[in-house]
């Protein structure tokens, strides 16, 4: 009962001006309301706990594979978006002296290769970010190496220290997908599972042509059970609020009705008092 708030209101008898200066103080805990919003604000309708100041990591440029003597950022955003006023960065659970929004890789080297991280002072560490450094002339690089049916990645051919590539194919488990005189960019659209595979390219640097190390790429069907599992609990956001409100009308109630029946005992009770003989007089 100590750990939960009390609320004290004095019923004051009418009956008599002999009676006005007369008080009488109930508790009446209120937690109910109180602690169901905290349970609602900590708890999601999946049963896992609302996380919002987790932060998250991303890369400029958005590759997590490049090569040794590449420079990359890592920027540490809020759950907004924006980027933190301060952060505390890891690499490999091993704390950097880095304090800022952004940790500047300059001429990276292999030993960067490894797990990054950040938090700010309020928030638990983000989830992690990988990051590959590899030693070679040619690396296939891609936005993303697990996609969903029916989305989008990106790859391209890089060469060391952003030399020039020409005469570039691009290959999926052995078969040429296309060819470009310079290397570009490309895009892979509304993919599907056969999408999937490893891909690999071949490009000449300084005349002398050089091939990629081969980087498997996976696409994921779009689960029914992932929507269906969103949909059986989106009902919940509805009904939540509707019984906080009428748990909180429920309880103001009790607590108006509480008030008036110990109002009304009172002022029995003091009207039988008043009604006793006096035995001096008698």
């Amino acid at each position: 009962m100590t750990s939960r708030k009390l609320v004290y209101f004095k019923a004051l008898s009418l009956q008599s001006s002999r009676h006005l200066g007369a008080t009488e103080e109930m508790p009446i805990p209120m937690g109910g309301p109180a602690l169901l919003w905290m349970a609602l604000l900590l708890c999601r309708p999946d049963g896992m706990s609302a996380d919002t100041s987790k932060p998250t990591v991303s890369l400029n440029p958005p590759w997590n594979r490049i090569l040794k003597d590449d420079n990359v950022t890592l920027i540490c955003h809020e759950n907004n978006s924006l980027e933190v006023n301060s952060a505390v960065w890891t690499h490999n659970n091993i704390r950097l002296e880095e304090t800022s929004s952004r940790l500047n890789i300059v001429k990276a080297r292999i030993q960067d290769s490894g797990e990054y991280r950040c938090q700010n002072k309020e928030s638990i560490p983000s989830e992690p970010v990988y990051l590959g450094v590899v030693a070679g002339w040619l690396l296939l690089q891609a936005s993303a190496e697990v996609v969903t049916e029916g989305e989008s990645f990106h790859i391209r051919c890089h060469g060391w220290r952003n030399q020039n590539v020409s005469k570039v194919t691009y290959y999926r488990n052995g078969v040429a997908l296309k060819y470009w005189y310079d290397s570009i960019d490309v895009s892979i659209t509304n993919v599907t599972v056969r999408d999937s595979g490893s891909y690999f390219c071949t490009g000449c640097i300084r005349r002398q042509n050089h091939t990629s190390d081969p980087l498997n790429i996976t696409v994921k069907k779009d689960s029914p059970d992932q929507n269906g599992h969103q949909s059986k609990y989106s009902w919940l956001q509805f009904l939540i609020p509707s019984l906080v409100v009428i748990l909180f009308a429920v309880d103001t109630g009790l607590l108006v009705l509480t008030q008036q029946q110990l109002a009304l005992l009172l002022k029995t009770k003091r009207t039988r008092k008043s009604k006793k003989p006096d035995p001096e007089k008698s």
